[in-house]
């Protein structure tokens, strides 16, 4: 079996460390002291049989997957995968594992924001961590304040403004827009989330282009716009 590379190591540890993420993926359990944490996208093989694309490009199939129950498969979810590695390789993929919990991650399309849904949409505060792409998807490491209310939801969507307000295009990126909707809900206590969202929908304008620009109105910085390049293949 391929060795596991260092970025999942630290990316567990980094994560692991943030309130929300805990209570989806209990890694404290000391019965899977030795398990790890990525990022990737199901794939259904055909009936029950998946496994996943990890974010640096490399598959891993799920040997085992006993711990797993009434956990609904969607070809393309984007997934927290917390696992164990088995010994015995799998051919045509890198990594062969045990897995011990599945956690989704919000994965939604790219949504034009008009003059009519600007309200439904919203433009509450919310803060940006870490952007980048993999494969079809731009994923937002994101932080808002709530009230810690089930019944309370907040909304959260990427956009292509279409409005009068909308910035002039640019040569060489695509201009988008990370909006977030707290539906008046109190700001009480920090959570931390990733959202995923596809890339299909600018496929054909990233044709030639740099990468995005995400405009954001952040927490305490007010419109900070952040730039992601796009992954050039040699």
């Amino acid at each position: 079996m391929k060795k596991l590379r260092f970025y999942l190591v630290a990316f567990m540890l980094a994560f692991l460390t943030m309130p929300i993420l805990q209570s989806c993926l209990d890694s404290s359990d000391s019965s899977y002291p030795d398990s790890l944490l990525a990022i990737g996208t199901l794939e259904i093989i055909e009936g029950r049989e998946y496994f996943f694309n990890l974010d640096d490009g490399d598959k891993m199939y799920p040997s085992d997957t006993t711990y797993i129950h009434n956990y609904e498969l969607v070809d393309g979810q984007r997934v927290f995968v917390q696992f164990l590695p088995l010994e015995e390789d799998k051919p045509g993929y890198e990594y062969n594992v045990k897995l011990i919990q599945l956690q989704n991650i919000l994965t939604k399309d790219i949504i034009p924001l008009t003059e009519e849904t600007v309200d439904s949409i919203g433009n509450d505060r919310i803060n940006v961590g870490n952007l980048w792409i993999a494969g079809k998807f731009l994923n937002i490491e994101h932080q808002f304040y709530h009230s810690n209310n089930p019944d309370k939801k907040h909304m959260l969507n990427l956009v292509i403004n279409k409005t009068s307000e909308a910035p002039a295009p640019e040569d060489d990126y695509i201009n988008l827009e990370f909006r977030h909707n707290a539906f008046n809900d109190e700001q009480r206590e920090p959570s931390w989330g990733v959202a995923s969202f596809r890339l299909d929908e600018i496929a054909d304008q990233l044709e030639g282009k740099k990468g995005l620009k995400i405009l954001v109105n952040s927490i305490y910085d007010g419109k900070r716009t952040y730039t992601v390049e796009l992954n050039k293949k040699k």
